[in-house]
């Protein structure tokens, strides 16, 4: 479904117009891919149950194969309909830092999720602050297959305007909310290694992850 024009549509991100979440949900329902905003930065998104979606996000994105996309869920009770077990440690961090930018890596060998674990037998999950990619999941009925919303290896955007410089044409939808107010990509943590491991530091800090789980391996 590749996109000729990329439509945008504005968004009050506190209080969304229902119609655009809507369409939001209809497009990725389509199997087509959606950029919006995070409480980190833009996301790119699509329906991960759509392998043809998901291909979508890596080709428009130019992002290795071999690089797993993260699922933004719209509730907390979406997490066991995703993954069979959860560590206390994992469950910990999620009720501290959750909605927030922490992506929680967990052990899953799943089919329905081999289109986005790339390979892995994990997946990385994450709910995030921000009322638009929550309603957008809820409406949709499906947690969001999401990358950040720009070219591999370039910088993250933090607002629409960066997005768009990179997506044009590769997503059907932009919802534009302003800039994403954390600025800063998600902090990823993997459960599956005991003690956890941070694969990548991002808006919550390290030192945060250890004051509440303990013993936290970082690079």
């Amino acid at each position: 479904m590749p996109a000729e024009e990329t439509e945008i549509l504005a968004v009050d991100p506190q209080d969304p117009n229902p119609d655009a979440i809507r369409r939001a949900a209809e497009v990725i329902r389509e199997g087509g891919l959606v950029v919006l905003p995070t409480d980190t930065v833009y996301g790119l998104v699509c329906d991960p149950n759509q392998p043809a979606a998901v291909d979508r996000v890596y080709r428009a994105k130019g992002r290795p194969r071999d690089l797993p996309l993260a699922l933004l869920l719209r509730n907390m009770a979406q997490v066991s309909a995703q993954v069979e077990r959860v560590p206390e440690a994992a469950a910990l961090a999620m009720q501290q830092f959750w909605p927030g930018p922490l992506t929680v890596v967990l052990g899953d060998r799943s089919p329905a999720t081999a289109a986005v674990r790339a390979g892995s037998d994990t997946i990385g999950l994450r709910l995030p602050a921000h009322i638009v990619p929550r309603l957008v999941a809820d409406t949709a009925g499906c947690p969001l297959a999401s990358t950040s919303a720009n070219r591999s290896g370039q910088p993250a955007p933090t607002t629409a305007e960066q997005a768009l410089h990179h997506l044009a044409g590769l997503a059907q939808l932009l919802l534009d909310a302003g800039p994403a107010p954390g600025g800063q990509e998600s902090t990823v943590i993997s459960f599956a290694t005991d003690p956890p491991e941070v694969l990548r530091e991002g808006a919550l800090p390290v030192e945060r992850l250890r004051e509440v789980l303990g013993e936290v391996r970082a690079n």
